[in-house]
């Protein structure tokens, strides 16, 4: 055993072994479960079926956690929510929420989603044998040992096209740019301990010839010509045919034997659309969701228990049951752009992850141009959320920034959704709550999802189920800073397209070890046994670390109380472990660095420590600055003197805490005054305490506003924004009849666009028409534009088509609380390109 003091870092002789109470003592375990892992699954789980007071908060759980923020408890085996007040939901994911075929995903085989590498965001169908071989050997000496496993070769390994180009939909032969097989190129892959994966479109075929050698196979027109040309193939596989299943089965044999451990079929969603188109030419005419899951139930006959299978693109909802995981969305691209590809369907399907199957949003993208703000943001949704987890860069070319990115979030872990609820909305605060080794703690993303301007973020304790009246300690992971213990809440400031995470736990009157720095979960894969002293000034852990990789344990102390490390005990000599020690006012650090991977027990003492205390002065007179209808944002002038920061009062209730010199404030009552107060605190809690004035002076006024008051004449309802942000934007620029409109809200036809008016309003002035790049057969199709208000029927256009002269509105709305704006039509392929342009123009409110 080796000891180390802060004093002498220096390797130094035991310590006589003393006795302890130990308070908890909990079982080593190994790998990257924990404890909390072992209870079978499936079981009940606590869960929301709604938003709550907060509709930005989307929350997810890790271990067995408790948070009075549940609305009841789902049962996944008998599909059952009970809710707290004793209304129980039956049948929750099959009938409320869409899900057919819904069954508990079994996990027995894969205990957690996948963690690895995907290739075709880089390569696309250009790539070869060799980038293969390179990204694997890159993984196996530098990503293998934070959890990465899967090696996904992606289209155009396959057999080229007559023209020579890569990517047929032939999968009889392979493309020239893997000389070596694929059969090899597994075996290498294996060799490093990885494991290969390989995408298909199975259900589809491009080589006539084989169609030809196939008989009863795939879907024919009575005159034997193809009756299904998709993206898919040329040809479709007839799912209902004997033939069909035993084609399908040789074709994933095929593969098996090459030695793939991980199927990506790919274009699912067309191959049920095309069997119902086709019924009647299918040799034993079904419906169309059994059809293709008979399909499915071969390959997964084929390929095994053992060997994964994951659904893509879209969202195969009729795969489940039979998929072990499923994208949830489209093709990401490269940029900030493309993040949103991977953000919507989180939002939008995340309730099944981990209940369904392992959800899947599209792989993690690092690599420039984005930022190293933006690619933090990307691993951050992927390790809060736990879904599926496939970088898809040259893995090689990363930075060491992006690389660290990477180990930090690796591997997925078992983490599933509190809210069993689709978001429409991109929610901007992400609850992550655990419960490990008898840690319980929060991991909360901050996240700013906009371009050109920086976001004010404000956390409500209250809305995250944390103890009211109790300081909440806090810790910034990603910057390895300790940020304080504040009541209420604090409001915190991001950059453009950026994130915080942030730890939060309960104040308690013991030392508490509030992260640690492997994986943003923060303890989770790393941390196997801890054991706390009675005294609270001892901890005694074990922890899994990695060669070569800085450990940082950190700790916290009780606010207004203050320690340093005394010692460092590492319990195994031979390790050669490298021990850094910083001690701060509030919080010290313990880095540990081993040469060599494996578990590492430790022990650390602490003992009090001198501190610094500073009586802090007022800042100066607030001021309040309008934000949409409901909004304030409140600054200051920096106060001069020395502080921690500030505190905020509402009416004088103590709102939060915040390092900046603004405050955010939402939901508020328009038309009420409110008295607003900031203090200066210091990291004990006191805050600062108005002098009282001198002879003939009066004390500076507080401040007092109202929304209303703040409000201008006219309002664009572009600046009040829809209650439901569209989660696609495009292009709100209008041309009707020659005159050209710039801010406009562009109608998607049946969809309603619904804006909250707070019942300030008089006036609802528009220009309703139909853009001029609307043609062909669309520019004479009829729409119908219809305004209503919190419910009723405001007025109605009538019949409009593109030749109709634009019609100015001017409609009373006053009292209405919710205006609702609503185009019916007919279904056409989307707003853009193909469809009708339909909107309001100019659309305002008045007062």
């Amino acid at each position: 055993m080796y000891l180390y003091s802060e004093k002498n870092l220096n390797p130094m002789k035991p310590l006589a072994s003393r006795r302890f109470f130990f308070m908890l003592i909990i079982i080593v375990l190994a790998g990257f479960c924990s404890v909390n892992a072992q209870k079978k699954w499936p079981y009940p789980i606590p869960a929301r079926i709604g938003d709550g007071t907060n509709k930005d908060l989307f929350v997810m759980t890790l271990g067995e956690v408790q948070t009075p923020i549940a609305d009841g408890t789902f049962d996944p085996v008998k599909d059952e929510i009970r809710l707290k007040d004793g209304r129980v939901l039956s049948n929750y994911y099959r009938d409320s929420l869409g899900v057919k075929y819904y069954k508990p995903i079994d996990k027995t085989i894969f205990p957690l989603p996948p963690s690895g590498l995907c290739t075709w965001y880089y390569y696309y169908q250009d790539i070869n044998e060799n980038e293969v071989k390179w990204n694997t050997d890159w993984i196996a000496k530098n990503l293998i040992e934070y959890g990465a496993k899967y090696v996904q070769i992606d289209d155009g390994w396959q057999a080229e096209r007559a023209n020579g180009k890569h990517g047929s939909r032939d999968w009889t032969g392979v493309d020239t740019a893997f000389p070596g097989g694929m059969a090899d190129l597994a075996k290498y892959i294996k060799s490093k301990g990885l494991t290969p994966g390989i995408w298909i479109a199975p259900h589809g075929q491009s080589n006539e010839s084989v169609v030809n050698r196939n008989k009863g196979v795939f879907i024919l027109k009575p005159d034997g010509t193809s009756a299904s040309k998709t993206w898919e193939g040329d040809w479709l596989v007839d799912g209902s045919s004997a033939e069909g299943n035993a084609y399908m089965k040789d074709l994933f044999k095929m593969m098996v034997d090459w030695g793939y451990d991980y199927f990506k079929i790919d274009g699912q969603p067309i191959v049920p659309e095309e069997y119902a188109r086709n019924k009647a030419l299918l040799k034993n005419p079904g419906e169309a969701d059994e059809v293709y899951r008979k399909t499915l139930n071969t390959i997964h006959e084929a390929i095994g228990p053992n060997r994964y299978l994951l659904g893509c693109w879209g969202l195969p909802v009729e795969g489940a049951g039979i998929m072990d995981g499923t994208r949830t969305g489209g093709d990401v691209v490269l940029g900030w752009d493309g993040f949103f590809t991977s953000l919507g369907p989180t939002m939008e399907s995340y309730y099944q992850h981990n209940i369904v199957w392992y959800t899947d949003p599209d792989v993690m993208l690092l690599r420039q141009p984005l930022t190293l703000d933006q690619a933090r943001v990307w691993a951050t949704l992927q390790g809060l959320t736990g879904q599926a987890l496939m970088s898809s860069d040259r893995l090689m070319d990363l930075s060491e920034d992006r690389v660290e990115l990477m180990k930090r979030v690796y591997p997925a872990v078992d983490i599933r959704p509190l809210d069993l609820f689709p978001s429409q909305r991109n929610k901007r605060i992400w609850d992550l709550k655990v419960n490990h080794l008898g840690r319980e703690y929060d991991v909360v993303g901050l996240f700013n999802f906009e371009e050109g301007k920086s976001e004010s973020i404000r956390l409500d304790w209250k809305d995250l189920g944390l103890p009211e009246g109790v300081p909440i300690q806090v810790y910034d992971f990603w910057n390895h800073e300790y940020m304080g213990a504040w009541e209420a809440g604090m409001a915190i400031v991001l950059p453009p397209t950026s994130c915080r995470v942030l730890t939060l736990m309960p104040n308690t009157n013991d030392i508490q070890l509030i992260s640690t720095s492997r994986h943003i979960t923060q303890g989770w894969v790393d941390l196997l046994s801890i054991n706390y002293i009675s005294d609270g000034k001892q901890f005694e852990g074990t922890s899994h670390m990695i060669g070569n990789d800085p450990y940082e344990l950190a700790f916290s102390y009780p606010r207004g109380e203050y320690y340093k490390v005394q010692r460092v005990k590492i319990k195994d000599q031979r390790k050669g472990i490298r021990i850094k020690i910083e001690d701060h006012q509030g919080w010290s650090t313990v880095r540990m660095e081993s040469p060599v991977s494996g578990e590492v027990g430790w022990e650390v003492t602490f003992e009090p420590a001198d501190h610094y205390k500073y009586i802090t002065r007022d800042p100066g007179r607030a001021s309040a600055a309008r934000v949409g209808l409901d909004g304030a944002d409140i600054s200051w002038s920096p106060q001069y003197y020395l502080n921690s920061g500030y505190q905020v009062y509402l009416d004088g209730k103590l709102l939060g805490y915040t390092p900046e010199t603004h405050f955010p404030l939402r939901n508020l009552d328009p038309l009420k005054t409110y008295d607003v107060e900031v203090k200066t605190v210091w990291d004990d809690g006191t805050v600062s305490i108005k002098p009282a004035p001198t002879a003939g002076a009066q004390a500076a006024p507080g401040l007092s506003f109202s929304v209303a008051a703040m409000l201008p004449g006219e309002f664009r309802l572009t600046e009040i924004g829809p209650m439901v942000e569209p989660r696609f934007n495009f292009s709100q620029t209008f041309t009707f009849a020659g005159k050209k409109y710039t801010d406009n809200i562009a109608g998607w036809l049946n969809t309603s666009s619904e804006y909250d008016l707070k019942g300030l309003f008089t006036h609802f002035t528009a220009v309703i028409g139909i853009d001029d790049a609307t043609e062909g057969e669309n520019a004479g199709k009829e729409v119908e534009f219809i305004v209503s208000g919190d419910g009723k029927e405001l007025w109605r256009s009538g019949s409009f088509k593109k030749p109709d002269t634009p019609k100015n509105l001017d409609i009373n709305v006053t009292g209405v609380n919710i205006l609702s704006l609503k185009i019916t039509g007919p279904q056409t392929r989307g707003f853009g390109r193909g469809g009708i342009r339909a909107g309001w123009a100019e659309a305002k409110v008045t007062r």
